[in-house]
């Protein structure tokens, strides 16, 4: 993959972290000790976006193995991404 379209997938996928990222930050309305702050629906909105964020940053695998018994990567999260990012960096 050439690094232009690895910058390209990086920026959009951080992008939609940063929106998540901010939704999160929502969460922060909550007091530890002030109960007229619990809301259940603030955290079970945290957890989809937790999970949202975390599906961003691994790599989305297939159940099918390859030949050396690993999960075939379907998508690659923002983590590989930027690994990938940086060894193109390195060779050149």
């Amino acid at each position: 993959m050439s690094k232009k379209s690895l910058a390209k997938k990086i920026e959009k996928k951080l992008e939609k972290l940063l929106e998540i990222l901010d939704q999160i930050n929502e969460a922060q309305i909550i007091e530890p000790t002030d109960p007229d702050t619990w809301d259940s629906d603030t955290l079970y909105n945290l957890v989809e976006n937790l999970k949202e964020a975390l599906q961003l940053l691994e790599d989305k695998k297939s159940k099918q193995l390859n030949e050396f018994g690993e999960p075939i990567i379907l998508e690659a999260g923002l983590c590989s991404l930027v690994d990938s990012y940086q060894e193109e960096e390195e060779d050149f």
